[in-house]
């Protein structure tokens, strides 16, 4: 007699399983797929909050995005005029700070052979071509921005000082950074 009643519960028990299985459960984390952020033809995107709309730019927003781009940056600066004359004062100590936060990657005469760029990706050689055409306000905008590698000094320099540097690459490129200053600051 008990082996009858083991065997009726589980038959019982059998039963009411195939009858309240309706449909296939699983667990809450294998069902990440079909709760999966989907983009359909019939679903349009959600927007980013700052995004900028198509009816017109927020200034706010895109002041904000220009400021967080080092590039924007640095192409917004390049039209900044050198407000520091390059006086031996201002060369003398454009020279002192440049041996200090500089010459250490771009070298003592600016080629990018400084003692750190020998264990890394060179630094840009300040006497190329290409530097050379660079504007002040470019030069300013990646000592205080930094670069792809190189760090950024606007905690370090102040605006002049950092004015003071560019005066003095001017002069390790070459120029006559008087002459220069003058050319480049005629009304």
């Amino acid at each position: 007699m008990r082996h009858n009643i083991t065997f009726i519960i589980i038959i019982f028990l059998l039963i009411s399983v195939l009858v309240f299985v309706g449909e296939v459960r699983s667990w809450p984390w294998s069902r990440d797929m079909y709760f999966s952020p989907v983009i359909t033809h019939e679903k349009k995107p959600s927007k980013d909050p700052e995004s900028i709309p198509t009816g017109g730019v927020n200034p706010v927003v895109l002041a904000k995005r220009k400021l967080q781009n080092p590039v924007l940056v640095k192409n917004a600066f390049a039209d900044f005029k050198n407000p520091v004359r390059p006086t031996d004062e201002s060369i003398k100590n454009g020279e002192r700070l440049y041996n200090i936060y500089c010459s250490a990657c771009h070298g003592k005469t600016g080629m990018g052979d400084g003692e750190v760029s020998k264990k890394m990706v060179p630094p840009q050689n300040l006497q190329s071509d290409y530097a050379k055409n660079l504007s002040d306000g470019y030069i300013f905008a990646t000592i205080v921005g930094g670069g792809a590698i190189m760090p950024s000094q606007k905690k370090a320099l102040t605006q002049k000082e950092v004015w003071d540097i560019v005066n003095y690459v001017r002069k390790l490129q070459g120029f006559d950074p008087a002459s220069r200053w003058d050319e480049l600051n005629k009304k």
